[in-house]
């Protein structure tokens, strides 16, 4: 089995995607810090049993990277996110976010829940906090400017090594490298407006009380203990969100698919199965 890399054709931004395996399609959508190699690990794993499909967001190479700033929010995720579904023509699917991705997920599940098999954000909520939230859009515009000053591998390699990093550094030294390598090639311009459109102008989940009250689809996030910034939004999204689970990863931060792609991958591959048996008794 070889993993295709692709593109699609006619679309208003144009994406980058891998697409590997047979069956139910999981989808994968990144953090800012990754890209559609960051989930390797798991379309690996899981694309002996499902079709797995991971992509590059809007602003990463070799997706198209709009100029506009005005082209860039949480709004677009999701619209990337069913426009690439519709590009494959998969009326429904198991859809899994980091960070970022996230973020995207647990939106396009209300609304969008038609086209939802089942949802699994991870370490979803950065910024999302009741204490400090300005801090934290002031920081993604700083680290904005700095990448358009000194380019991305200067800019990032501080953020890279924040606090919720530290886990995998510490763990996997070999992987947080790479980790980095591919971080630190993203392209300036694509992250710096996608800090400015989408890390700090995202309204906070906190405030989405409602919208996530109205979620159907079956819902597991993954947390790990030392991500302190996603704690308080995630278990708002665990009390909120009807039916929702929750697995917390031990000693483990914010990179969790490539912290512990082992405990993660028997986690997400548990849950989807649940999910499968579950619909398949129903028909």
């Amino acid at each position: 089995m070889s993993i295709l890399i692709r593109r699609t054709t006619g679309l208003p931004v144009n994406l980058a995607y891998l697409d590997a395996g047979q069956g139910s399609p999981v989808i994968f959508v990144h953090e800012f810090a990754g890209d559609m190699m960051s989930w390797l690990p798991q379309v690996n794993a899981l694309s002996r049993r499902f079709r797995c499909i991971a992509y590059s967001a809007r602003g990463y190479t070799p997706s198209d990277i709009p100029t506009d700033p005005k082209a860039y929010g949480w709004e677009f995720s999701v619209v990337d996110l069913i426009a690439l579904m519709d590009f494959l023509k998969i009326p429904k699917a198991h859809i899994v976010g980091l960070s970022m991705g996230g973020y995207a997920v647990v939106s396009a599940g209300y609304l969008h829940p038609d086209r939802i098999l089942s949802i699994t954000p991870c370490s979803a909520g950065s910024g999302s906090v009741s204490k400090g939230r300005k801090e934290m859009i002031a920081s993604s515009r700083a680290l904005a400017d700095r990448i358009e000053r000194e380019g991305t591998r200067s800019a990032v390699a501080e953020y890279a090594k924040a606090a919720s990093r530290l886990p995998f550094l510490e763990k996997d030294p070999v992987g947080f490298d790479t980790f980095f390598e591919q971080f630190s090639s993203h392209d300036a311009l694509g992250s710096a407006l996608t800090l400015r459109g989408f890390q700090a102008a995202r309204p906070s989940l906190l405030d989405k009380g409602q919208e996530l009250s109205t979620i159907k689809a079956p819902v597991m996030m993954m947390l790990g203990d030392r991500d302190s910034g996603c704690v308080e939004p995630t278990l708002f999204m665990w009390q909120t969100i009807p039916g929702a689970t929750l697995a917390v990863l031990p000693n483990s931060g914010h990179c969790i698919n490539l912290e512990e792609p082992e405990v993660f991958n028997r986690l997400l591959l548990d849950f989807i199965d649940r999910v499968e048996g579950v619909g398949a008794e129903s028909t």
